[in-house]
């Protein structure tokens, strides 16, 4: 029985490394960890994708309640933003300043709020879950600004450079040195570690309960599942996790605000990465932050008014291309093997 569950395990991940998206994602992770000794890399280029990084967390952590439960959240902000400020206030009213030890509690300041939040969301669905998570995200965000003498109000909170396994590397190397040789690989560390648990989860019993709730709920719930608890459970994976992208953005950013963090357009800007990238994929939300970082970032240098160019380039996706650049990256992969097949036949 355990080498049949041995063999379907590894025939699961051999499949899923095999589609398109497996494959493009598994090129991305080699080309991100030569990227800062790429010729013409600078400090910039690893900014940038140590960015994309934390926020590929988010969104892949966001899709597990949108494209595998089927809940809508507008409320992430206050799972990203609250870990970015618990390292934030753990930095500035203590001594502590090992990485190792700010990632855990950021991550159990996430998982706190996202069993509070999450407890008294998930007994409502549709449009009122997503409001309710909204209502409580923005509670939150008032709160922070509120306590100005405590959070430092709209101004936020200075993340110095943690130190790792006790060493101070930007004493030692530069703040360029810190980010390209230390900083840099903790995030891709931490992404490689989050995507991976959360693919075990979404291919586990877990993930296919929440699958199947997904579906119809009716159906679950007529088979014995008790739905209200697994959509509890998925929120507090989704929020954990997205924790986890908040505290690499708190560190890598270096200063945390309301306006930045805890915000109702970040939760906002989860979702477009995902929708962007294709709900329907496991690795979709990945290229989807990568695209809407990259855009973004164009974009701002282009004109003022790249609100509107994000905005159009929903539009598009959403009413031309509803699968995401996960649907353009299968169909590309399904078009090239039709013409390999008909080469080969000739």
């Amino acid at each position: 029985m355990s080498q049949d569950t041995d063999t379907g395990k590894r025939t699961v991940i051999q499949d899923s490394l095999t589609t398109p998206s497996g494959l493009a994602a598994a090129g991305l992770v080699v080309l991100g960890l030569g990227l800062p000794y790429l010729p013409g890399t600078g400090q910039f280029e690893v900014f940038l994708t140590a960015q994309i990084l934390a926020f590929a967390i988010a969104a892949v952590a966001f899709n597990v309640l949108l494209g595998y439960t089927g809940l809508l959240s507008f409320g992430h902000a206050a799972f990203f933003g609250g870990s970015a400020y618990a390292v934030g206030l753990v930095l500035r009213y203590t001594e502590i300043r090992e990485l190792f030890v700010l990632l855990p509690i950021g991550i159990l300041a996430a998982a706190v709020l996202a069993v509070i939040i999450g407890y008294i969301s998930v007994r409502h669905t549709e449009v009122y879950y997503a409001l309710l998570m909204l209502a409580l995200s923005f509670l939150l965000y008032v709160v922070t600004v509120k306590l100005y003498t405590f959070t430092g109000g709209t101004d936020g909170v200075p993340i110095p450079s943690p130190t790792v396994a006790g060493v101070d590397y930007v004493a030692a190397w530069g703040y360029s040195g810190f980010l390209q040789g230390v900083l840099y690989y903790a995030i891709v560390l931490a992404f490689l570690v989050s995507i991976a648990l959360m693919w075990v989860f979404m291919n586990s019993p877990f993930g296919l309960t929440l699958k199947t709730i997904r579906d119809s709920p009716d159906r679950a719930r007529a088979i014995g599942i008790p739905v209200v608890r697994y959509r509890w459970y998925a929120t507090i994976v989704s929020g954990v996790f997205t924790g986890v992208g908040g505290v690499m953005y708190a560190l890598l950013n270096g200063h945390v605000t309301p306006g930045t963090v805890l915000h109702w357009s970040r939760s906002g800007e989860l979702a477009f990465m995902a929708v962007l990238g294709g709900v329907g994929s496991f690795f979709g939300p990945i290229a989807g932050a990568g695209a809407f970082i990259l855009l973004r970032s164009e974009a701002q240098q282009l004109t003022e008014y790249w609100h509107f160019v994000m905005g159009l380039v929903l539009f598009l996706v959403v009413v031309f291309e509803p699968a995401g650049v996960a649907g353009l990256v299968k169909r590309g992969y399904r078009k090239a093997n039709e013409l390999i097949d008909e080469r080969r036949r000739e």
